[in-house]
């Protein structure tokens, strides 16, 4: 979408993204490889493709998730309030046709 000043042609070029009970989506991790926007929100991580804005995964979480950061290919590194006592873990990256998973870290 080319800059733009006049805010009725942003409104059409944007997309909405938004789940019910879900809240405070405020950590954004771009995969520019596989085309996909995860998104830390409360109690949940999203993957979103960035052409379409199409939910293509969700995944349970902890809280509020205040850090999500690409670890390597295959995975993301996570970490949220977890009710005061903070808690990190890794998470699948989304395969094709997917959905990201929590793992033990290593």
């Amino acid at each position: 979408v080319p800059p733009s000043s006049n805010p009725a042609e942003l409104k059409d070029a944007a997309k909405r993204f938004s789940r019910g009970g879900v809240s405070h989506y405020l950590t954004l991790t771009l995969d520019e490889a596989e085309g996909l926007l995860y998104v830390g929100a409360r109690e949940a991580v999203f993957a979103v493709a960035t052409g379409s804005v199409e939910l293509k995964a969700a995944t349970d979480c902890f809280n509020y998730v205040r850090f999500l950061q690409s670890y390597n290919s295959s995975h993301l590194y996570a970490c949220g309030t977890y009710a005061f006592q903070p808690k990190c873990t890794y998470i699948v990256s989304v395969p094709p046709g997917g959905s990201p998973k929590p793992v033990t870290p290593p």
